[in-house]
């Protein structure tokens, strides 16, 4: 029988899709709080390699053992400290073992919660980065851990993913780590998962693996990245508003739209597009634009991205840019149709 994470490791990399902007509007205005049970955004992204790693079972929990849980404890030996977190209503739960042994795990993970939780597997976890995991007894649901700062996450998957995922992340006080679960709505899915990118309040924009990403200031204090390893681009909004994920284009350029409306409003609509290092004289040709400012070009160090912000009815489809001219390096115009 194949093991659905070694196959997902192995596999190559697959040509990264487009995305119809015109739908992105139809999703209207997205709210994501920390703490709360919420919809990820999630890129349809290409990757070299997958952040996913299978459960490691330890002792005999696996198979249905319960154990004792509880309320956060403490105790006079600092390898008996435990700190639980309940997750998706109490239907997962995620412990941290801050004293636990070096050759032993010292994250363990549960199906239910409370005194009747069965102990499904365990890791060994660091806390600064984002671990997930994925085995028997947790179909269509990744449990893990990340940092405890860490305020915001964006989801990638793989080329060919269907479905949604579904995110709830809960506090492990007292120790440098929060709980993390995605539920994702077609259990067989999970095999797709391809990396967690997050940010904090430094504004930092990390892989799951802590590894810093290039990112910039662009309008209204939104934060954009790109991360080449896991093929995509992306948007952290400003306020805790939520993301969004763009796979990167084989083109010299890729562009993404992003937004809000609030009821029986007006659309607020930005439009990013990566381009060459050096690119410059950049400008945007909208359609269904009310109003729209002039381009932004910013440096990422590898590359420039352009940005313009747009409105328009609400009860209009929503503003989107349909063609980028640019001027490269060596001084040659170029005209791109925005796929």
């Amino acid at each position: 029988m194949s093991d659905p994470i070694l196959d997902l490791l192995a596999a190559p990399p697959t040509p990264s899709m487009s995305i119809d902007e015109r739908s992105v509007h139809a999703g209207g205005r997205r709210r994501l709080r920390r703490r709360t049970m919420r919809r990820t955004g999630f890129g349809l992204g290409a990757a070299a390699a997958a952040a996913a790693v299978a459960f490691a079972t330890i002792g005999t929990g696996v198979g249905g053992e319960a154990l004792p849980a509880g309320p956060p404890t403490s105790s006079s030996s600092a390898s008996d400290q435990r700190v639980s977190a309940a997750l998706f209503d109490g239907a997962w739960s995620v412990e941290v073992r801050p004293g636990a042994p070096a050759d032993q795990p010292n994250i363990v993970f549960y199906k239910g919660s409370g005194a009747t939780r069965q102990q499904l597997a365990g890791s060994s976890a660091s806390a600064d980065v984002v671990s997930m995991g994925t085995g028997s007894g947790a179909e269509g649901v990744m449990l893990g851990t990340a940092p405890a700062d860490a305020d915001q996450f964006l989801t990638i998957t793989r080329d060919g993913f269907k479905g949604g995922v579904s995110q709830d992340t809960q506090p492990l006080p007292g120790t440098d780590f929060q709980a993390v679960a995605l539920k994702f709505d077609e259990p067989g899915q999970t095999e797709n998962y391809v990396d967690t990118i997050w940010t904090n309040a430094a504004d930092e924009v990390r892989s799951a693996n802590g590894t810093m990403l290039p990112t910039v200031p662009i309008a209204g204090g939104d934060r954009f990245f790109i991360s080449r390893e896991s093929g995509v681009m992306g948007v952290f909004m400003a306020g805790g508003r939520g993301g969004s994920t763009r796979p990167l284009s084989r083109k010299a350029t890729t562009t993404m739209g992003y937004g809000e409306r609030p009821d029986n409003g007006a659309w607020a609509w930005t439009s990013a597009t990566l381009l060459p290092e050096g690119a410059r004289d950049v400008s945007f040709t909208w359609a269904h634009a009310q109003t729209h400012t002039k381009v932004t070009v910013k440096s990422l160090g590898t590359g420039e991205v352009a940005y313009g912000q747009a409105t328009a009815p609400g009860t209009d489809s929503g503003p989107l840019v349909t063609k980028v001219t640019w001027t490269d390096k060596a001084g040659t115009r170029h005209t791109d149709a925005v796929e």
